[in-house]
């Protein structure tokens, strides 16, 4: 998707997602299971970037709304 080439504010850690997942899914035999959580954490740092970065408050306010409804 070359997100880290459209989002230079957002931090690079795909090292430290994946060790995360290594940490909670470490049988060999999930590896897809560990690809998948490494991706769902790089994205939610992705997500939290640019709610830190570029959102207004008006923005957040409305974004929190959405994922607290989600959530609940």
């Amino acid at each position: 998707m070359g997100l880290g080439n459209k989002l230079s504010f957002a931090r690079d850690r795909l090292m430290e997602c994946f060790f995360f997942s290594v940490g909670m899914v470490f049988e060999p035999q999930f590896s897809n299971s560990r690809k998948a959580v490494t991706k769902m954490f790089s994205f939610i740092t992705v997500i939290d970037d640019i709610y830190d970065v570029y959102a207004t408050l008006e923005e957040l306010e409305m974004f929190t709304d959405i994922v607290q409804r989600f959530v609940l």
